[in-house]
């Protein structure tokens, strides 16, 4: 069958994130990008769309990562590195709900790059969407440290909210052994710049996507973050306590990474929910109480790296969060803003990764 592509709208305006060791792909300065594909009585190879190039990628790279919303296999997605003749396919990686992401290797060399997207046998009309392209050279990162500042007492005895088992969403083991980090005095606040899931199957689907996202695509040991907490509410084990994260590059030492399902940043804006801040200060208390954390240490990823992350949405509330986190009131969530204009359909939250050390 054939299909045919139809570019939905126009580049957004809000400008993508930096990355510090892997480099997010731009499009006129954004990110992301929705478009729609329909079936027909076709039958054929056929590309059904093709990008401009990106904007200059002045480091080398040799890896190319896509993640996003795929629901129909029947298409492929293919990249040209400026400066090559031939097209390099992606191979695609699919989770329940359309999720996927999708990964290529090129010869390591700066350069611009295009996508597109072939027929291979559409078998129903829908509509693709890219969170984000992301490229890097697949070596190992090495992190570096960060002075341990004066910690207070811990509690061992420190109530844990409810969180469900790395064994309910159906992780696998890490494919080398955590490297351990028993002394805990910071947390980092992250989003996922992926799907704002509905439901706890959804969010169990999106942490299992999450882990073959960072242990595949990106080559790390095991899922980077410490800890989910999605828009339910419901909080997940990612890796567990006590081990060294990969979440926020020379300063993952000490370091517990929580991270919100969702894109909380423009043009999708989800914003945190009541129940989701509140399951997250539920956690944040614990773990100021169990490791003897100063509150003032939470921060949002972009404090430590130039990135979106966590998202406009949810860094507006980390003075609040801090308090919070050392017994004051759980903050209101962000009011939504009525809607004057149509969103643009280009998903623009930088990815939230740091290319940390595959050992980690």
């Amino acid at each position: 069958m054939r299909a045919e592509l139809l570019l939905l709208a126009a580049l957004a305006a809000a400008p993508a994130g930096a990355h510090d060791a892997g480099h997010s792909v731009t499009f006129k300065s954004v990110e992301g990008v929705r478009f729609s594909v329909r079936s027909s009585g076709a039958s054929g190879p056929r590309v059904i769309f093709e990008s401009a190039d990106s904007d200059p990628v002045p480091e080398e790279w040799d890896t190319v990562l896509v993640q996003g919303v795929l629901p129909d296999p029947g298409v492929n997605l293919q990249v040209l590195k400026a400066g090559a003749t031939d097209w390099e396919t992606l191979s695609v990686h699919r989770f329940p709900g359309g999720r996927f992401w999708a990964k290529a290797r090129t010869a390591r060399a700066p350069g611009a790059l295009r996508l597109r997207a072939l027929d291979a046998g559409v078998r129903r009309s829908h509509e693709v969407e890219v969170f984000g392209i992301e490229v890097f050279v697949d070596q190992p990162q090495v992190p570096g440290g960060a002075p341990l500042p004066p910690r207070g007492p811990e509690d061992p005895s420190a109530p844990r909210p409810f969180v469900h088992a790395r064994a309910e969403w159906g992780a696998v083991q890490p494919t080398e052994p955590y490297s351990p980090d028993p002394l805990v005095w910071r947390i980092t606040l992250h989003h996922s710049d992926g799907r704002h899931t509905e439901t706890l199957a959804e969010s169990l689907d999106e942490a299992k996507f999450i882990q073959d996202f960072h242990q595949h695509g990106r080559g790390w040991i095991d899922i980077g973050y410490h800890f989910i907490v999605d828009p339910s509410g419901n909080i997940l084990e990612a890796r567990p306590e006590g081990v060294l994260g990969a979440h926020t590059l020379a300063n993952n030492e000490g370091n517990i990474g929580i991270v919100l399902l969702g894109t909380y940043h423009p043009p999708k804006n989800d914003r945190p929910t009541q129940t989701q801040l509140e399951a997250l200060v539920a956690l944040g208390r614990y773990l100021v109480k169990r490791h003897g954390i100063d509150p003032e240490s939470l921060k949002g990823h972009r404090d430590y790296k130039k990135t979106d992350c966590p998202g406009n949405k949810s860094y507006v509330a980390i003075a609040d969060l801090r308090k919070a986190f050392a017994g004051g009131p759980v903050p209101v969530p962000p009011a939504k803003k009525r809607r004057t204009a149509k969103a643009p359909a280009l998903i623009s939250a930088a990815p939230d990764w740091d290319g940390a050390q595959r050992a980690q």
